[in-house]
């Protein structure tokens, strides 16, 4: 499923266009199965709804906790449970990005806004830069998350603590006048939302409380969770030589954890090859597109848990490849060198 730019944003007129000829990217497709991964394809807001409820409530049950103890150790374990819900909550905002989570795509746009309120980055800075991470993938040109891949495999995790900064700068300088002040208005009605509950909390002597429902929450998603999920989602393409075609080939480019425990904890974006080849898949589907592909034998990266073999460096990807023999490695055959499939048992 090729994806373009158009299907998510309407690109200005006056937005920044690079002049040199996009990276061609190679799709993983499974043309055989066409019909089937439509119907997964098929948008329901009231299933998004059904299936976004635990996260939702959870993170509210979460910040009343915060204010019915005043015990330091459970305090500092319930904001790194609301930093992980901020995670989920994005993930689910990740949805309303894709208009996947609601057929008209107003309501993608007013959940897609409440959801990231939480975390106080916009909606719109997140639709726009996403839309062409997903159109050219390691396209230095065009993919704004090329910049946490440019330097290497080390460098990663302290690229990325520059998320909020990064795409807020790009979104603001490069997509165009009515991308900045749609932008603007987003980001100046979190910040007026966050600032009066911060007022009303001190008001009441409960100061205190903003550091552990906002501040650290925030940290932890910001510094711990964003580096390790994100980073490692593409760390592949540090592997890789600039202009390497397998920089931009989705079977060798991005990793999927493949656990089902941890997925729904994650709200399934762990299941990132499966998103990236097909991004019109609500989150809620993704481990069964997951299933599909393994039953067509698919060869794409697969791990088991976040952080797999990184500390292989060079080598982290052996044996990687689902369906494929345990030694082959995408990082170190050629770029034209494919693995030999595997006997099915």
């Amino acid at each position: 499923m090729e994806m373009v730019i158009e299907d998510m944003v309407t690109v200005g007129k006056d937005a920044v266009v690079a002049s040199r000829k996009p990276k061609p990217q190679k799709w993983l497709l499974c043309p055989q199965r066409a019909e089937e991964i439509k119907a997964l394809c098929k948008v329901s807001g009231a299933q998004h709804l059904l299936f976004a409820s635990p996260y939702v409530l959870a993170y509210f049950a979460a910040i009343a906790l915060q204010f019915a103890t005043d015990t330091l150790w459970a305090n500092l374990l319930l904001s790194a449970t609301l930093g992980h819900l901020l995670y989920c909550l994005f993930v689910l905002h990740h949805d309303c990005m894709h208009r996947t989570a609601f057929q008209n795509d107003r309501f993608n746009r007013m959940m897609g806004r409440f959801y990231a309120l939480t975390f106080t980055m916009t909606f719109t800075t997140n639709r726009e830069t996403h839309a062409r991470h997903h159109a050219h993938v390691a396209d230095p040109d065009r993919d704004p998350d090329e910049y946490y891949f440019a330097a290497g495999l080390k460098d990663i995790w302290l690229r990325i603590w520059r998320y909020y900064e990064w795409y807020t700068r790009i979104s603001l300088t490069k997509y165009g006048t009515r991308v900045r002040w749609t932008v603007l208005a987003e980001q100046m009605t979190n910040v007026a939302v966050w600032l009066l509950v911060h007022a009303v909390l001190i008001s009441q002597g409960l100061g205190v409380k903003v550091l552990f429902i906002f501040w650290l929450p925030i940290a932890f998603v910001a510094l711990v969770i964003n580096p390790i999920t994100r980073g490692y989602e593409h760390a592949p393409i540090t592997l890789y030589p600039p202009n390497d075609p397998r920089r931009r080939d989705m079977s060798k480019n991005a990793i999927t954890v493949n656990n089902p425990v941890l997925g729904w904890l994650c709200a399934n974006i762990t299941f990132h090859v499966e998103h990236h080849s097909t991004p019109r898949c609500p989150f809620y589907n993704l481990q069964k597109l997951h299933r599909l592909f393994q039953e067509e034998r698919m060869q794409y990266l697969v791990a088991p848990f976040p952080l797999y073999r990184v500390w292989k460096g060079k080598k982290m990807l052996q044996g990687m490849t689902s369906n494929a023999d345990s030694t082959y490695d995408p990082a170190l055959a050629g770029p034209g060198e494919q693995a030999l499939e595997v006997a099915a048992v």
